[in-house]
């Protein structure tokens, strides 16, 4: 950046960060921010934490470090002192199977505690929050809704799909494989082979499970740029959209708008649509009520399924359907499936978001693909209504969801094993 460029002067008697940047009695703690080579002028910019779910523990977060630092220059560039801090994640795929999956949903409250705690303490002044996998996208939002600092959310991108036997597979079909090989249907050395043909990037799973689903959810609520949720994670182009993250998140401190601005009922009411058109993860109708609880609006699983019931089930994404989240990015991402619910009247285009415009200037410019069937029309939908039920009767008396998307079978008549516990299951 050239070194005559100047940025708004922003008021920091206002913003959190004046406790521990301003006036004489401060002088320790501006002490500690120097020795890591923060300058005066630094000090006096407003501070923005950058957290990452970043470990190594499976490719969906592996790619977030990366990001992080394009993030923190597009901070640097407008204005802004980035302070870039890590917080713990559980990523379901290595955990399930066995008693680790008891840590998946407990993490997601870690994550939104933990990065609370960060930010209030060391007193920053605004969030650009980047995830990767399941718990960790959810947990991240509730952070920000919680905080209510300015704040961008974005994702780390999904996996590419692999290749075998001359066809595109996920994460998924080495689950079908384990089926088939413990029926004869796939040798030890076939099932090798898919095993070590189907992830072959950083990036979360590539289906619209719950990671992608929740991508889905950051820009229909309005907390991510649009486009952000659909570049698989080695793209350059993530690179584009974390720099953009940074520049964005220091135009919403500029102009003071917050999370719950930005998370309305009607923004939820956006989410819940676009789970329902894509055929989204069940998890939805978990995470969603968790998020707006941190806003103070009610919004449960009875809410999630109403909006279920008028919703049409557009988006041909596995597991229910045949296409991954790099098909859907390569014909325009969310913003082509956002576009077509919006022209159907399905959406609330009037509902801000982190660009300081509403969802239909965003998408006032975004023309609906011809020649493709990743996404369909609503008028010409996969199915009347959305890709997830919320049922309700003597073995679910509080609720169920359940996913139909892309099933032929929708009745089932047989006895039910019930249960007090997981343990017992």
């Amino acid at each position: 950046m050239p070194d005559d460029v100047r940025h708004p002067v922003i008021d920091k008697s206002r913003l959190p960060s004046r406790h521990v940047t301003v006036g004489p009695e401060r002088a320790p703690h501006r002490a500690f921010l120097y020795s890591m080579g923060l300058t005066e002028e630094q000090i006096a910019q407003p501070l923005v934490g950058v957290a990452t779910t970043w470990n190594e523990a499976a490719p969906c977060n592996i790619a977030l470090a990366r990001q992080a630092q394009v993030a923190k220059k597009g901070v640097a560039a407008s204005g802004g002192t980035p302070r870039e801090f890590t917080t713990i994640t559980v990523t379901d795929g290595i955990a399930m199977g066995h008693a680790g999956m008891k840590a998946s949903l407990i993490s997601r409250e870690i994550i939104a505690d933990s990065v609370e705690l960060t930010m209030r303490g060391h007193c920053y002044d605004a969030l650009v929050g980047l995830a990767g996998c399941d718990k960790s996208l959810p947990g991240l939002m509730m952070a920000m809704v919680r905080l209510n600092v300015p704040a961008v959310f974005m994702y780390g991108g999904s996996i590419l799909p692999g290749r075998f036997h001359g066809r595109d597979v996920t994460i998924g079909d080495v689950y079908e494989g384990v089926g088939a090989h413990s029926v004869g249907r796939m040798t030890d050395e076939e099932l090798h082979e898919l095993e070590c043909a189907a992830c072959p990037s950083s990036g979360s799973c590539g289906g619209l499970f719950t990671a992608n689903t929740m991508a889905c959810v950051s820009e229909a609520i309005g907390l991510a740029l649009p486009g952000s949720a659909g570049a698989p994670a080695p793209y350059d182009s993530r690179d584009a959209y974390a720099e953009a993250s940074g520049r964005s998140v220091m135009e919403l401190v500029q102009r003071n708008i917050r999370p719950r601005d930005i998370v309305t009922r009607k923004a939820l009411e956006n989410a819940a649509t676009v789970i329902a058109a894509a055929g989204g993860s069940t998890n939805g109708g978990l995470h969603l009520p968790a998020i707006a609880n941190e806003a103070g609006i009610e919004f449960d699983l009875h809410d999630f399924g109403e909006i279920c019931k008028r919703t049409p089930y557009i988006g041909d994404l596995k597991p229910g359907g045949r296409y991954v989240m790099k098909d859907l990015h390569d014909i325009g991402g969310v913003p082509v499936l956002m576009k077509a619910l919006l022209d159907g009247g399905y959406l609330h285009g009037d509902c801000m978001t982190v660009t300081g415009k509403t969802i239909a200037e965003n998408l006032k410019d975004v023309i609906f693909p011809t020649g493709q069937d990743v996404v369909h029309p609503t008028a010409q939908p996969l199915a009347p209504t959305g890709g997830l039920v919320v049922l309700k009767g003597n073995l679910a008396p509080q609720g169920a969801i359940v996913k139909v998307a892309g099933m032929k079978r929708l009745r089932f008549t047989g006895p039910a094993l019930c249960f007090d516990r997981e343990e017992d299951a």
